[in-house]
């Protein structure tokens, strides 16, 4: 099956179901399959098919999922790109995809258009709003265009789309993935999900640039649920949309549970239809977590997985694991901590420096998957591809370890490590403890420069409104719950973190914003 073909089979099962919802309009299936149809007709019409790139750059809208569907269908590749890219970084990744035609939203046309002498591979830019010299406006583009199935036949082993990485530790990167390839993802997580039904309805606030928004959008919409899309965050209107709407599954990065959970308005709306909060892309500190059990009284689950394995392939917390960790007291509550177990067809290893198996339980090491469909690539860097996928292996660049019974832990990004003093410190563990302090509201943690120890570690952090710390009381707060090396020398307070797409916190902006040395000018012996 081709990913195309998964609109056209809902809508003419369920032609007059709700597929989208986006502020107060909804869409039916039909609907939906009928503007795919007609972009797909239009690209055809225009010569566009395998062997070509579409790239789409907009807010998340309803126009944009009908694309993602008249691009599968017309054979071409699809590129959705970041829409909060500044031109440098925007430049970077047409010149690399090097699409054939662009579509634009009405905000990212200037940009591109200051750059246009430099993108000669472009041969139609379209807007999705107003034309203008040189933009052809979509409506004059896709006119006459007819809204039934395409004739033509995609191929199965036909490049669907190009999925980029967040770039936070280099280069942004794009995943290929083939209609195969993406389908066979989409069925795995589809059963790794627990209690998923067929009339769901899913809040996702999530870009559909980022691999984690994209792959929700496919799989609700392969299941025939409606899908409630935003085209940016606001904690109280996504509190009375799950009432509204009587939503049933919500997806979100824990930084989005994180706001959610603690506005303050958060106990007065009905949650009374929230079955399962699906959470993933990055950790979610306990005291988090056991918030937002309090708030919503639903099941979790957690995803860890990769651009590069389709975002949710490599492990799965399930609602069981979190009922019962919830329920055991504190030793169990540890289990929460963990990414849970491998998914279905997943082998995960973790690997030493020096080539070899880890196999103590608490050891750590990178981590290692077997997977039934990866990427099959990194598009144009052959270097980078051998390096991360060898043997059948993806290697993550997560550094990890595994309990006794199989569980996951992230300890951290294995760029990320400080190195201070020979001894490796994982920033993830300081964050951890840093946000079981009552003031802490936000923490990350970076390496900066030190002569004497190679690296020291400095913590970055936000306090809760009204509450206060110092740098010493939060120094001597890790050294009682952290071997002494570990805590932070140096600590910095702010009003926010920086945060990619993704809704990770962005180490790279981090280091650069805070990554200076500190004035200490001590020695301290750890």
């Amino acid at each position: 099956m081709v990913i195309g073909e998964i609109l056209g089979v809902n809508a003419t099962n369920f032609p007059d179901k709700i597929a989208l919802i986006m502020g107060e309009e909804r869409f039916t299936y039909r609907q939906i399959n009928g503007e795919s149809n007609r972009m797909a007709n239009a690209l055809i019409r225009d010569g566009v098919g395998e062997g070509f790139r579409v790239a789409v750059l907009e807010k998340t809208s309803a126009r944009s999922i009908e694309m993602i569907f008249g691009v599968a269908k017309s054979g071409a590749t699809l590129v959705m790109i970041n829409n909060l890219l500044r031109p440098r970084e925007l430049e970077f990744i047409l010149q690399d995809c090097e699409p054939s035609f662009l579509f634009l939203g009405e905000d990212f046309i200037d940009p591109v258009l200051f750059m246009r002498e430099r993108l000669p591979f472009i041969q139609r830019y379209i807007s999705l709003g107003e034309g203008r010299d040189g933009v052809l406006s979509f409506s004059q583009w896709i006119e006459g265009a007819s809204r039934q199935n395409p004739e033509k036949r995609v191929k199965e082993d036909s490049i669907f789309n190009l999925l980029y990485t967040a770039g936070t530790t280099g280069v942004p990167k794009a995943a290929i993935y083939t209609h195969n390839r993406f389908w066979q993802n989409l069925l795995s997580t589809v059963i790794d999900t627990s209690g998923m039904g067929y009339d769901d309805i899913w809040l996702g606030p999530v870009p559909l640039y980022h691999i984690g928004g994209f792959a929700t959008v496919m799989r609700a919409l392969l299941m025939s649920n409606t899908i409630i899309l935003r085209d940016s965050f606001d904690p109280r209107a996504f509190l009375q949309t799950l009432e509204k709407e009587k939503v049933t599954i919500l997806y979100a990065y824990p930084t989005m549970i994180h706001a959610l959970v603690h506005h303050p308005e958060a106990k007065e709306f009905d949650y009374s239809s929230l079955r399962l909060v699906v959470y993933g892309g990055s950790a979610m500190p306990l005291a988090t977590l056991e918030k937002a059990f309090e708030v919503f009284r639903c099941d979790f689950l957690q995803r860890y997985g990769a651009t590069e394995c389709c975002g949710s392939g490599i492990s799965v917390l399930s609602p069981r694991d979190h009922r019962q960790a919830m329920e055991g007291g504190d030793k169990s509550k540890r289990r929460l901590s963990s990414a849970g177990r491998p998914t279905l067809g997943t082998v995960v290893k973790l690997m030493n420096g020096e080539g070899g198996e880890v196999t103590q339980p608490g050891s750590v090491g990178e981590i290692v998957v077997r997977l039934n469909a990866p990427m099959e690539g990194y598009w144009r860097r052959p270097e980078d591809t051998s390096e991360t996928l060898r043997d059948g292996w993806f290697y993550t660049g997560d550094i990890g370890m595994m309990d006794e019974e199989g569980y996951l832990y992230i300890v951290d990004r294995k760029k990320d490590m400080v190195i201070s003093g020979a001894r490796n410190i994982y920033p993830r563990e300081v964050e951890e403890v840093l946000h079981s302090h009552p003031s802490v509201l936000e923490a990350a943690v970076i390496g900066v420069p030190d002569e004497y120890w190679g690296e020291s570690v400095k913590a970055i952090l936000v306090l809760r409104p009204g509450r206060e710390a110092s740098e010493g009381e939060i120094i001597a707060f890790c050294k009682e719950n952290l071997a002494s090396y570990k805590k932070p020398r140096f600590v910095e307070f702010v009003s926010s973190l920086p945060k990619n797409p993704g809704g990770k916190i962005d180490k790279k902006e981090l280091k650069r914003l805070y990554g200076r040395v500190g004035k200490k000018e001590s020695f301290e012996i750890y």
